[in-house]
């Protein structure tokens, strides 16, 4: 299908060109433009022959574009593939009812993965899919494995044929395209010399892959019907660490950097120290949960020093989070900020009522999580939110925004903490 134009940019190449909105793309250079990928890789040439779609009649014309320019068009989404698996711990079945759209939709897009960091399995990539990839140089892609054991990684994840994982990533690797891979960590079935073993086959593809972040099942309280799983332990969590960190000094010292990364989870799970910054190289896992709270903490001291002894006026504010990183704020931030005269920080945790309270984390909560938390306590003047709690829309899970929390709050203000503390309580000042 070729693509549907939505919006020109005045001036531009396009709009030069006569280009408008609902005008269908159909082919660049004789070859024919699907989605938003095909546009921008064929339309990278000096001279373009469209075919282009206008009112239904099928016009050629040639462009010349000696600068490279930018065509300026914004073009219509293109239609996300399914995922080609049926995971036993697969978060979208265990959503309860009432939230997004978007989150009951299982994404296994690599055009995703590419534009936008999504992980996908590869197992709905057909051997056409691969050699876009190369072609358009798709790269780098977010790769979920989860296992390499074939008996053990098609039970967890439901396939009923081959995936050839190990063959998809070799072709990948041969052609050089770069990966970053994720293993999602459920206990007696993809851990131990399983887990050892996935690490490993890996590895061995280190020159394209260039990580492995390793997370832990996540499980809501929303699983009638579903497989029986257990959570990680504290102990799980704690051996992993220690075994984790051996082999990131034998990949270290092999390639130069550690390989193998951990959540941030699992250091809260086992109530370790985060590693130091160097331990996190440069931080290429930061979207995904690895070395978000190092980050956090070294970022709040360093703006600390630039903290004011005092406010003009006295200010109450009330922090929210979830219950897995509630040590952070209590023991580190809380305490620092209650050191400005006049300022009283305060910390309420919420715990998780939508998914349930087997989930943790503050980037899961919702409106719902955050009311419920919220609603019966002396909140000051101001009330600041965790920064992962709403999507790029601006809405919680359950599609309420947070000035539908300020109302249901009585008005008082409520933002989502933006990462500059220094420019928050000047901010604040001003209220």
């Amino acid at each position: 299908m070729p693509v549907t134009i939505k919006a020109i940019e005045s001036g531009s190449l396009a709009d030069l060109s006569g280009w408008r909105k609902g005008d269908q793309v159909v082919s660049i250079n004789f070859h024919p433009i699907q989605d938003v990928l095909d546009f921008r890789f064929y339309a990278a040439d000096e001279r373009l022959e469209v075919k282009i779609r206008k009112s239904g009649v099928l016009t050629e014309q040639t462009i010349e574009n000696p600068d490279l320019a930018p065509m300026g068009v914004e073009l219509e989404d293109f239609r996300i593939k399914h995922c080609g698996d049926d995971c036993m711990f697969c978060f979208v079945d265990q959503n309860p009812v009432g939230l997004r759209e978007s989150l009951y939709f299982r994404d296994g897009d690599y055009r995703m993965s590419f534009l936008y960091g999504n992980y996908i399995t590869m197992t709905n990539l057909r051997d056409r899919d691969l050699e876009r990839i190369v072609t358009q140089r798709l790269s780098p892609l977010y790769i979920s494995v989860h296992c390499t054991d074939d008996k053990i990684r098609h039970k967890m994840m439901g396939h009923k044929t081959d995936d050839r994982l190990m063959e998809k990533l070799r072709f990948l690797r041969d052609h050089n395209i770069e990966m970053h891979t994720q293993i999602v960590l459920v206990p007696a079935w993809n851990d131990g010399e399983v887990l050892k073993k996935t690490i490993y086959d890996l590895y061995a593809l280190n020159d394209a892959i260039q990580s492995v972040a390793v997370v832990p099942v996540g499980l809501t309280a929303h699983r009638a019907g579903l497989h029986h799983l257990r959570p990680l332990s504290q102990d799980d969590a704690r051996m992993l660490i220690q075994e984790a960190h051996a082999w990131q000094d034998t990949f270290y010292h092999e390639v130069g950097r550690r390989f193998v990364y951990l959540s941030d989870e699992m250091y809260l799970l086992a109530n370790e120290t985060f590693p130091e910054m160097d331990r996190y190289d440069d931080f290429p896992l930061m979207e995904n949960g690895v070395g978000m709270c190092r980050d956090f903490i070294t970022e709040f001291d360093f703006q600390a020093e630039d903290f004011p002894v005092s406010l003009a006026k006295p200010k109450k504010v009330t922090l929210v989070t979830g219950e897995l990183p509630a040590p952070i704020l209590s023991e580190h931030i809380i305490p620092r900020l209650n050191q400005i005269e006049g300022f009283e920080a305060e910390l309420v945790v919420a715990p998780n009522v939508l998914f349930g309270r087997p989930v943790t984390v503050s980037g899961l909560l919702s409106y719902q999580c955050f009311y419920a938390a919220l609603k019966d306590q002396n909140l000051g003047d101001f009330v600041l939110l965790p920064p992962d709690c709403l999507n790029f829309e601006g809405l919680f899970m359950d599609n309420k925004t947070p000035e539908d929390l300020s109302a249901a709050l009585g008005g008082i203000p409520v933002h989502v903490f933006g990462g500059d503390w220094v420019d928050f309580l000047e901010t604040l000042e001003q209220h």
